[in-house]
């Protein structure tokens, strides 16, 4: 988010911040969390929120600036991502992995692992079946050890699908594809 300042002698004139959004969360709704010299307003976007519509906190600049003044939020919304497996990072695998409001299949992998590299194409092709319904991301261990750590993965390729954060199935090896597709609809199951 980014701000804006406007000043007017007669009228304090709005804040204005811009909130990016995925396809997803403008279609359904999010309550995210804006901080402001170090108070914090929680904003509820609607269902339904088109780009460019802005969500008015009315006279919000009094509980974090302590004048009169509202805060409006412009909504982006960027472009769905195209199916696929997306990289992610000990930065952000709580809020891409463990925050999903869908499950979430985890490939950890090394680029010197032959068995990781012969997994690499069942995912992606699992990826676009399952779009939408399971987000696939992969994890290079060399480059991200606490995430690996955290979950005690010491052989690779493991592959994790979380659920609302936990762990809901695991594989370890270069296992078929049609294992990987009986451990996602097992977690679709209990979605």
């Amino acid at each position: 988010m980014s701000a804006t300042d406007h000043s007017n002698s007669n009228q304090p004139e709005p804040v204005t911040y811009e909130l990016t959004l995925t396809e997803r969360e403008a279609q359904s709704g999010v309550t995210r969390v804006l901080t402001r010299n170090n108070k914090r307003i929680e904003v509820k976007v609607p269902p339904a929120t088109r780009k460019g519509q802005t969500v008015l906190l009315r006279n919000a600049l009094k509980l974090t600036d302590d004048v009169e003044g509202d805060i409006l939020i412009r909504i982006l919304v960027k472009a769905s991502e195209k199916p696929g497996v997306q990289v992610v990072a000990d930065a952000n695998f709580e809020a891409e992995v463990l925050k999903a409001p869908i499950p979430v299949l985890v490939d950890f992998w090394a680029p010197w692992c032959g068995p990781c590299r012969a997994l690499a194409p069942l995912t992606e092709r699992l990826a676009k079946e399952y779009a939408g319904r399971v987000k696939f991301c992969k994890l290079n261990i060399d480059e991200n050890p606490l995430a690996s750590r955290k979950y005690q993965v010491v052989s690779i390729p493991t592959v994790l699908v979380f659920n609302h954060g936990q762990i809901a199935e695991m594989s370890t090896g270069a296992v078929p594809v049609e294992e990987l597709r009986a451990r996602i609809d097992a977690a679709l199951q209990r979605a």
